[in-house]
């Protein structure tokens, strides 16, 4: 029996792709970097402006979710500064990691 691959959870900012193909590039771009880094992707959240509460329902699910082993973003254009900030300090999703999946260097940061 093989061992299960951690998840990562997904997060877009629909304004920094500015169009709907970008984003399903994106999206089939971060499935390619977990699968390529021994990972499962997960809900890919895209937010759609600044108020949606997109974010706030990744956060929901690191709380609920122990398979989530952590977040991918495309580069760190997709968080504001806040959600910097709420990922490194909020009780329920203090100490998961955020992996950055530089497509243009093709690595992780």
């Amino acid at each position: 029996m093989s061992n299960p691959r951690p998840v990562l959870l997904g997060y877009i900012r629909a304004d920094v792709l500015k169009s709907a193909s970008r984003i399903r590039r994106v999206q089939a771009q971060l499935a390619s970097f977990a699968h390529r880094e021994v990972f499962s992707l997960g809900t890919v959240y895209v937010e759609e402006g600044i108020d949606s509460g997109v974010f706030h329902s990744l956060l929901d699910e690191l709380a609920h979710d122990d398979s989530v082993w952590g977040v991918v973003v495309p580069d760190l254009r997709h968080l504001t500064v806040v959600e910097q900030l709420l990922l490194r300090t909020r009780g329920d999703a203090a100490g998961i990691p955020l992996l950055i999946a530089d497509h243009a260097r093709g690595r992780l940061t």
